[in-house]
């Protein structure tokens, strides 16, 4: 319901205007510009890299373009009644708050009000699955989980995935699988494999990391493939299924790219 606020600046427009040489040139430039906030609004995941970016844009021109609509109005015509000089005055105030409104948002978007600007920024959303899935035929989810934390180090998201061979891949080999999988779907580029626990666990861990997004949108993209050690049973932590070979995990936060 908060969207529909977009919808503000075509219907004070709508109410002052009485010229008819700019109510409908200006009522059309409204128009396009609510039902592109409100798509990218309502946009959700696919939109994610330039979210707000736009959307501050969009009401950012929108603004604009009522207030010198209000201005040239008043320019061709005698003034009106009173709904007009409501109308006018609704619509003023609704740009001079919609500044302050934007304003706000763009610096607290930026990392302004964070204690370490670096590590401030833009709520991350959850890194959806579509980032893994389809596997490759043969490999199947055998666990998903999401958790999202606002640490001292910023906003963060992640996305984890336990992988198994569901036609006897053998499980030394699933990991290069997903590994190409993740490459080819993803454009994912991994650096070496490096020993390391991960959940208490046993195994080798390739990374990768790219930035993404526009302007008030940055972030960080990162993900991790562990792999088990062969040989070693994993499920006496309870914390993976026992047929589990590869764990994924794709994580979003404002972390710089090691």
């Amino acid at each position: 319901m908060f969207r529909l606020i977009l919808l503000v600046p075509l219907a004070c427009w709508l109410l002052a205007a009485r010229a008819p040489r700019t109510r409908w040139r200006v009522g059309a430039v409204l128009a396009v510009l609510t039902v592109a906030e409100l798509g990218v609004a309502f946009g959700g995941w696919r939109v994610r890299h330039y979210q707000h970016s736009l959307e501050v844009l969009m009401i950012a021109a929108g603004v604009v373009v009522l207030l010198a609509g209000l201005i040239w109005d008043w320019a061709d015509t005698d003034g009106g009644g009173v709904w007009h000089w409501i109308a006018r005055v609704l619509g003023g105030l609704y740009g001079v708050l919609a500044v302050f409104v934007l304003l706000f948002f763009v610096l607290s978007d930026l990392g302004v009000f964070a204690g370490d600007p670096a590590d401030g920024g833009k709520a991350v959303a959850i890194p959806d699955a579509e980032l893994l899935l389809p596997l490759p035929a043969g490999l199947t989810v055998v666990d998903d989980t999401t958790i999202c934390e606002d640490p001292d180090s910023g906003p963060s998201c992640a996305h984890t995935f336990a992988i198994a061979a569901a036609d006897g891949t053998p499980d030394d080999q699933v990991a290069g699988r997903v590994l190409a999988h993740l490459g080819d779907s993803g454009g994912w580029t991994f650096g070496s494999a490096r020993e390391e626990g991960f959940y208490d666990l046993i195994g080798t861990t390739r990374r990768a990391c790219r930035p993404a997004g526009w302007w008030l949108d940055r972030q960080n993209e990162h993900v991790k493939v562990f792999a088990f050690t062969p040989g070693i049973p994993h499920n006496r932590y309870g914390s993976v299924p026992a047929q589990a070979a590869v764990i994924v995990e794709f994580r979003f936060s404002h972390d710089v790219c090691e």
